[in-house]
């Protein structure tokens, strides 16, 4: 049975959150909402000219529903454990988001302090952070972050005037559900699977792991614009307190276009200059997350949020062998526009990638391999330089340990795969829906190609 949720999200935010004349908008839902309204000297709201246009559009689009073919819908009655992952991984390597209502431990109704947070999920109030201002965004959208304590964040929470987020503030102890922990393809079988073969000798970079887990604390009225999320990975979000619309954008067509969908994914990032062409362009579809829903979403989806109520959420990134043809686009995407198209820096994905590919001749039969996404893998450790993020050091990209191994194990799965000088791995992958997996590989022949790395 469904929970009713209350539609009218303006109550007990006017005056005390923000300002008295913010103006109000409805949703395609029914959702009422406040619009963001901060005032200059001149008595003119800053969000007039980019947030409001962009939440106004976002208001349009169709609620997102258990019918649609787009977006996978779970609810938490139809959701076993050992029958979890199967679906949601079908889902996601076809370039759907999942959403799964109401799992978990969530504090409904609980105000949200810098107590709370500090009751419930150790997160110090004298806790130093980089804080996302909407003000200081409207005059140049370039800086728009600040440093500042936790409790000074929760003050300004109750000041009409401002409107402010945390992003992605590492939470290390943050995962995904106990059903869903063995999504993590990077770290069950990349890392976990691959210290005997080749032990880490090399200093690693943190981000591996520290991406895992993180919180996002937002203020009433605060709209993250279109993006993607870096480095190729996955992306899952749990609210815990407050109320979030996620809106997930996807081509119309031209699929097989990669060009097309780099120009979607720009003309996203600057939405009120584009207008005609993503209504011409683009589908999109609106999640409304209460405490306790998940979503997660494929690499490369676009997507922007639009949080109404103060709201936490903790989320994480992972990477998963079904979706590594999406990961192969985002990487694309962060190659050549990294800085527009993404609200974060991560640059350090090669290692679990090239760990990734290690395991594969140990890899569990349980695994369903497809032809286009294992390609993908094959092209990102045998070319990963070209694939250093726009920005991104040296570093990220340096052989180690791992380079030489999964190398000879990319060369030996890609020549199975149909692989030749006349017909490399790119000519097979830049060819046709970019968005489509591929045909099942069938295990036994390709275990029996890469049988040699599996001697001990």
């Amino acid at each position: 049975m469904s929970v009713a949720r209350p539609k009218d999200l303006t109550v007990g935010l006017l005056g005390l959150e923000v300002p008295t004349n913010s103006p109000t908008i409805e949703w395609n839902d029914g959702h009422k909402t406040i619009l963001p309204a901060l005032y200059d000297s001149n008595n003119v709201n800053v969000c007039h000219t980019v947030d409001i246009p962009i939440i106004k559009y976002l208001a349009q689009c169709p609620e997102s529903t258990p019918h649609s073919k787009h977006v996978l819908h779970i609810s938490n009655t139809d959701f076993p454990t050992s029958d979890a992952l199967d679906p949601i991984s079908d889902a996601l390597s076809q370039n759907k988001p999942v959403v799964i209502r109401g799992i978990g431990n969530h504090h409904v109704g609980q105000e949200l302090t810098a107590d709370f947070l500090d009751q419930y999920y150790a997160i110090s109030p004298h806790r130093a952070v980089w804080v996302h201002d909407v003000k200081a965004r409207a005059v140049d959208h370039m800086n728009p972050t600040k440093p500042a304590i936790l409790k000074d964040f929760f003050k300004a929470m109750k000041d009409p005037e401002t409107i402010q987020c945390v992003l992605d503030f590492p939470l290390a102890q943050a995962s995904l559900p106990d059903a869903l922990k063995n999504l993590d393809h990077g770290l069950t079988y990349g890392w976990n699977g691959t210290t005997y073969d080749v032990p880490i000798t090399s200093k690693v970079h943190p981000e591996n792991f520290s991406v895992k887990g993180w919180a996002l604390l937002h203020h009433a009225g605060f709209l993250t614009y279109p993006h993607h999320d870096a480095e190729g990975a996955l992306t899952w979000a749990k609210m815990e307190v407050g109320v979030k619309f996620w809106v997930v954008f996807r081509p119309k067509d031209r699929h097989d276009d990669r060009q097309h969908l780099r120009d979607m994914a720009m003309n996203l990032a600057n939405m009120t200059e584009n207008g005609p062409w993503i209504r011409q362009n683009c589908d999109a579809e609106v999640v409304t997350l209460y405490p306790g829903d998940i979503i997660i979403m494929p690499p490369a989806q676009v997507h922007a949020v639009y949080t109404p109520v103060a709201s936490l959420a903790t989320g994480g990134h992972f990477y998963h062998y079904g979706c590594m043809h999406l990961t192969e686009i985002s990487r694309y995407l962060d190659v050549s526009s990294g800085d527009c198209l993404t609200n974060q820096i991560l640059h350090n994905a090669l290692e679990t990638l090239r760990r990734m590919m290690i395991a594969m001749p140990r890899l569990s039969p349980r695994i369903r391999l497809f032809k286009r996404s294992i390609l993908a893998l094959c092209i990102m450790v045998k070319n990963g330089k070209q694939y250093r993020a726009k920005g991104g050091p040296q570093s990220a990209v340096a052989d180690t340990e791992t380079a030489t191994p999964s190398l000879d194990i990319a060369i030996a799965i890609a020549s199975h795969l149909g692989v030749t000088k006349r017909k490399p791995a790119h000519t097979l992958l830049y060819n046709g829906d970019q968005l489509d997996r591929g045909k099942l590989i069938e295990r036994e022949k390709l275990d029996k190609a890469i049988e040699k790395f599996t001697a001990l």
